[in-house]
């Protein structure tokens, strides 16, 4: 049997300044609700949305390399049936990857951040609930 190209495991509080990073920078960039935001104002605010949802004490899932988990291919915010991020680095999307870190997560589920990459995936998503207010 083949090694299994990612593992996934509960991500460290060590984990956030990667998922602050990656989130506020990805959602800038592949959101149309944040197109006329001005750079400042946008980190400013939107890292404060971060700080609420992590002082809610979110599930972080990380998806590593098998072998070290210190190389991270994506990773998932998750709080009881909602999905706030989701996010894979682009040259490991298509693998499963999202689907895997979203496994625990109950459906229909609710989502807080709408990004280009969700409207592709859009059957995927029947019965789920956009609601950018629960962040």
């Amino acid at each position: 049997m083949s090694e299994p190209l990612y593992h996934i495991i509960d991500g460290l509080h060590d984990a956030r300044s990667l998922v602050y990073a990656t989130w506020l920078r990805s959602y800038q960039a592949a959101s149309p609700h944040t197109k006329h935001i001005p750079r400042e104002i946008y980190f400013r605010e939107h890292h404060q949305v971060l700080d609420r949802i992590f002082a809610r004490a979110p599930t972080i899932k990380l998806a590593t390399m098998p072998d070290d988990a210190n190389v991270v291919f994506g990773w998932a915010v998750t709080e009881n049936d909602t999905v706030h991020y989701c996010y894979v680095k682009p040259d490991f999307r298509r693998y499963g990857i999202a689907r895997a870190l979203l496994a625990h997560v109950t459906r229909p589920f609710t989502y807080t951040h709408w990004t280009w990459v969700v409207r592709d995936l859009d059957k995927h998503l029947t019965g789920c609930l956009y609601n950018p207010y629960g962040a």
